[in-house]
């Protein structure tokens, strides 16, 4: 029987952890995903930008910020979801959301790439 425990509690806690890897995981796609296309923006200007194959999805990226706010639930009602986050989830929030706008062609850091190359 407490072999079995220990089997149980070791089995969840690596589903539990490949569960976060694979969220961080998607989080960083999205991030390097966004820093490519600013990159590749910069040195060879917005068409050969819209060129380059993405890992993700904006839809996989938006769902990412949809996870960050679900942590607030109701909190959040007719609130910018940014006033009751904490520090840490704020600037993982924002730079998503920044990412989503590179992702989609659009947004300060992309627009500035792009014509400024």
């Amino acid at each position: 029987m407490k072999h079995l425990t220990l089997k149980a509690l070791f089995i969840s806690a690596v589903a539990a952890f490949s569960m976060n890897a694979q969220a961080e995981d998607v989080y960083g796609q999205c991030i390097a995903d966004a820093e490519n296309v600013i990159a590749t923006a910069k040195k060879e200007g917005g068409p050969a930008a819209r060129a380059i194959e993405q890992k993700t999805t904006v839809d996989q990226c938006m769902a990412e910020l949809a996870k960050i706010e679900a942590k607030y639930g109701d909190k959040t009602v007719a609130l910018n979801p940014s006033y009751v986050m904490t520090p840490e989830d704020r600037a993982k929030w924002a730079k998503l959301f920044d990412a989503v706008d590179a992702k989609k062609f659009k947004g300060v850091r992309y627009s500035m790439a792009s014509y400024y190359r």
